[in-house]
Formats: C-alpha cells, sequence, structure tokens
C-alpha cells in the first residue's frame, strides 16, 4: 500500500504527483480486485450449473471475502488520499463519489425547512436549524426556530444559491383563474429579511411547480381538470428584470390531474417525476439548451419525491411509495439518428443503513421526508409526522449521514420538538442549506454518457463507485446476514441500544442519540 503519511514531499508540486501517482496504483489494485471477482462469480455460477459439491463452493466464497476486503481497505486508504485533497476543492461541489467529505468539521451549519399546515392562520412557514457539524452533542439546546411566517394562500419556494435567496411564490387553488401577477416574498438566508416580490407581467395560473436549475428558476404548471388543452404553461424567472419569460409549452397530455412529485437537475436537464391521482406516473425532461421536451424511458424505475441529489453520474433521491428509503439512479443519455439525444432513467439500487432515531411517540399520519445535500458525500434526512396523542408539538427527526461505497453511513440522528397550534400539523415541502449550493453538472461534462454504451457496459453505474452491481448485491446481502446474527436489544420504548455506535438518553423531554461528534441544534427565534 501506498504509504502517504512517510512521503517526504520537497514542494506543493511534488506533493500533488505524488497523491496523483499513489491513486493511480490504488485505482489500478481496484481494478483487478474487480476482475478477479467477476472471474469467481463466473466459476460459482458453473459450478452451482454443474451440481458440484458444497466445499468447492465454500472455497470460492472465501475467496470472495477476502478479496472485498482487501478493496474494502484500498478504498479506505483512496478516501484518505482524498482527504487531504478537500480544501482545494470548492466547498459545496461533490468529490469523488467514495472520498471521505465531512471537511470543516466543527463549523456551524444551517438548515431551512419549508412547511405547509394544514390548518389555523398561517399557511406556511420557514425554520431554520443550526447545527455544529462534527462537534460536541453533550450541550445540544434543542429549540426551535422559526424565521419566517405566511398567511392567505399556499406557497412554493425555491433558492438561488448564488444570491443567498430563498423566492417563495404564492399558489393559488386549482380552481382560481389566471391572474395578472406571481405574487410572494423573496427571503434572505443571510441577514434573515423578508421582502416582497415585483408583480410580473406574465398572465399565467398559479398551481404547480417551482425549481431552481443553473442559476434560474422554472416554473411548470400542474395539469388539472380545469385546464383545457395539452400545453401546460412553462416559464423561467429572471431575477434581475424581476418577471417571468414563457418558454415551450409542456406538450403531454394527460387524462387526469397530474402534477411533479420529484425533479433532479443535471447534464444540462431538468427530469419531472409526474404523478397523477389514480398512481400512474410518467418522467419527462427538459433540456435547457436544446429548449425542448423529451420523454424518459423508465422500466420498472420506482419514482422519486422532492429534489434528488445529483453527485457525478448517481442520481439519489427518496422513494415515492416509502419514506426513509433512499434511492440511487442514473441518467442515461445517448445521441439518436437525428441528433436529438434519448433518455432512460435507471435504478442502480437502494441504499442501506439509514438509522432514524425514534420519536417519543411513533407517528401515525402525514408522514413526511427530506433529502438535503451538506455537500461531497455528505447528507442530512429530514422526517416529520403527526401522532393524536401529541398535538401541541411535532418532532423533526434530523439524520445526518455519508454515502460510501455504496451504503449509507450513519453520523448522527436526533429528535427535535416543534410547537404548534393544537393539532395544526405541518408537512415537509423543502429544505436546503445555505452553505451549500445545488450540484448540477452541465451537459459538456458529462458527453461520454451520452455516447452509444458497448455491450459489456449495459449497466452503467458510477465509475467511481468502485464496485460491480454483482459485488454491492453481495456485500448487501452480507450485510444483511451479519445484522441478523447480531439482533440489537430495544428497551420498552422501542429504542435500539448499541454500545458501540451510540449512546440513548432523554433531555429535556427529547430523545437524543448520539453519534460521531457531530452535534444539533435549534435556536429559537419567537415571530
Amino acid at each position: 500500500h501506498c504509504n502517504i503519511m512517510a512521503a517526504e514531499l520537497t514542494s506543493g508540486q511534488d506533493h500533488a504527483l505524488t497523491m496523483a501517482s499513489c491513486q493511480d496504483e490504488l485505482l489500478a489494485k481496484t481494478s483487478k480486485i474487480k476482475k478477479s471477482l467477476r472471474k469467481i462469480w463466473a466459476m460459482e455460477k458453473s459450478l452451482r450449473e454443474l451440481g458440484e459439491n458444497e466445499k468447492y463452493l465454500a472455497a470460492l466464497l472465501a475467496q470472495k471475502i477476502q478479496l472485498i476486503d482487501l478493496k474494502k481497505l484500498i478504498s479506505k486508504e483512496l478516501r484518505l488520499l482524498r482527504r487531504s485533497k478537500a480544501d482545494s476543492h470548492k466547498h459545496g461541489l461533490p468529490m469523488v463519489e467514495n472520498a471521505s467529505t465531512t471537511v470543516n468539521q466543527g463549523e456551524d451549519r444551517s438548515l431551512f425547512l419549508m412547511v405547509t399546515f394544514t390548518r389555523g392562520k398561517y399557511t406556511d412557514a420557514i425554520y431554520e436549524v443550526k447545527f455544529k457539524f462534527g462537534g460536541e452533542v453533550d450541550d445540544m439546546g434543542a429549540r426551535v426556530a422559526r424565521v419566517a411566517k405566511f398567511s392567505g394562500s399556499t406557497h412554493l419556494g425555491a433558492r438561488l444559491f448564488d444570491r443567498s435567496q430563498l423566492y417563495v411564490f404564492s399558489e393559488e387553488g386549482w380552481d382560481k383563474p389566471c391572474v395578472d401577477s406571481f405574487g410572494g416574498y423573496i427571503f434572505d438566508t443571510k441577514t434573515r429579511a423578508l421582502d416582497r416580490l415585483t408583480p410580473s407581467t406574465v398572465q399565467f395560473k398559479q398551481h404547480g411547480t417551482v425549481v431552481s436549475a443553473y442559476g434560474t428558476l422554472y416554473f411548470l404548471e400542474t395539469k388539472t381538470e380545469f385546464v383545457q388543452g395539452s400545453g401546460l404553461f412553462f416559464a423561467k424567472y429572471n431575477p434581475d428584470k424581476k418577471d417571468w419569460v414563457q418558454m415551450p409549452s409542456f406538450p403531454f397530455s394527460y387524462k387526469f390531474t397530474t402534477e411533479a412529485t420529484g425533479f433532479a437537475v443535471g447534464y444540462g436537464v431538468i427530469l419531472y417525476t409526474l404523478s397523477d391521482l389514480h398512481g400512474n406516473f410518467d418522467v419527462v425532461a427538459f433540456h435547457l439548451g436544446r429548449k425542448n421536451w423529451k420523454r424518459v424511458e423508465i422500466g420498472t424505475c420506482t419514482p422519486f419525491q422532492g429534489r434528488a441529489v445529483v453527485v457525478g453520474e448517481t442520481i439519489y433521491a427518496l422513494n415515492y411509495f416509502r419514506t426513509d428509503e433512499i434511492i440511487a439512479y442514473s441518467l442515461r443519455r445517448k445521441v439518436v439518428d437525428d441528433g436529438d439525444i434519448a433518455y432512460s432513467l435507471v435504478q442502480q439500487f437502494k441504499l442501506n443503513g439509514l438509522d432514524i432515531a425514534d420519536p417519543p411517540l411513533q407517528f401515525d399520519g402525514l408522514v413526511t421526508d427530506y433529502l438535503v445535500h451538506l455537500g461531497n458525500q455528505d447528507f442530512v434526512h429530514v422526517k416529520t409526522g403527526t401522532n393524536e396523542e401529541c398535538d401541541e408539538v411535532q418532532h423533526l427527526c434530523i439524520t445526518t449521514f455519508q454515502i460510501v461505497q455504496g451504503m449509507i453511513e450513519t453520523l448522527h440522528s436526533t429528535v427535535l420538538h416543534v410547537k404548534i397550534d393544537v393539532r395544526n400539523w405541518f408537512m415537509l415541502t423543502l429544505g436546503f442549506t445555505p452553505e451549500c449550493e445545488d450540484y448540477e453538472p452541465e451537459e459538456s461534462k458529462s458527453a461520454a454518457s451520452m455516447k452509444q454504451p458497448k455491450q459489456e457496459d449495459d449497466t452503467t453505474l458510477d465509475e467511481n463507485s468502485l464496485r460491480h452491481e454483482e459485488e454491492a448485491k453481495y456485500e448487501v446481502a452480507l450485510m444483511h446476514h451479519e445484522k441478523a446474527n447480531q439482533k440489537k436489544p430495544k428497551d420498552a420504548s422501542g429504542i435500539i441500544k448499541n454500545k458501540r455506535k451510540r449512546k440513548s438518553g432523554w433531555k429535556e423531554g427529547l430523545h437524543v442519540t448520539k453519534k460521531k461528534k457531530v452535534g444539533l441544534e435549534v435556536v429559537e427565534n419567537n415571530l
């Protein structure tokens, strides 16, 4: 193995060359291991087909475990190598897929959450969760911070990172006619100022989805029974001119009310997942450069919800049908005969290992969650729900984690409480951290993915994941097997106890779970 710490470097240039050489060597070793694993899998399949006895299969299994363990050691050394290069990267942009990314540990971070209420005086609100990323957790100081609130109609939110602004647009009901302006507010994440938007001169129906993409806001109208024809309104917002510019209308037609349930931004396109009230799904893409709409082939893909996180060639998103479940996708692009681009969304695998702290009372309704990118391979998952026995407080489950080698490594999880009016529950609609911009890879940086794939590379995984699809399945199965043999005891409250990974306790009525020195707190601001 490369001994990075022992290398004596005479200059910054020598240091960079040494690290590059070590990285190339480690990647070459990993490539050889992957080839050996494929050969073993082929031999194992042949032996099973021939009905050979178990001793040969046991020997192959032992070889597989040794190779996988060796690859894990090499991957760990790669992470250490790449961690030393973290300071040279722009903060907030992802490094390679397997790099360790808990950089700038101990710094104060903010997590903004936009919610919509089910009833009451206020329709929507913005909450702020402050936490020390990598700090101590002995004094959590968990308090709720509501930094803005809205009344009247419901509101849509989308942020522009380079302007430190969250745009909050008022959303009219399905049965309301077109109006002359799209009202709303601009919330400054630095100053916490809330200013009114300049009224728009473009007339359109204010019910749909707002997406931020490449420094611009885009609005897609929801298909309802009140909208005649197939050309749904689609426009972009010019923050300098403070007005909307109409774009090519949405060309696809649906029989029932259809709205966007999730979206992803990357490779020069906005990817929308669409759903109607009858469980029908569709995925479409709008190419921002070509300004055209395309249907996306999805096969048996599970639809996702909320804003997906794009890291390299991998798209991480929440399962539409099940909370707490994160799925990895890839978007295949290829140039067809007429020079246009064809798209297909491929589901790679579901990620295991997300360990969420339990609220004092289990959620029994209106469960919503959101996935937020903290930069590189660091994420935070937010979950909330209702319980009829707890009608003046709603709980938030905040869980930070990393994605390493296609698996989730939970760093910390805790439960915070938010005071609400009696039974005035809320649902999560948006989440983001102002310290990390939305990573949106340009099309030119992923041109290789638009070429016709070779037959042997038909199953395309992230080139940085350093794992073959079968190896991923094997490791997941091995992990489940180990967990099954090491059942964790639960106390009377159903809280999982794990002496090695975390300590459980109650503090000020909150269940606190400690992991890896990652502290969370919420700062109170009574509005």
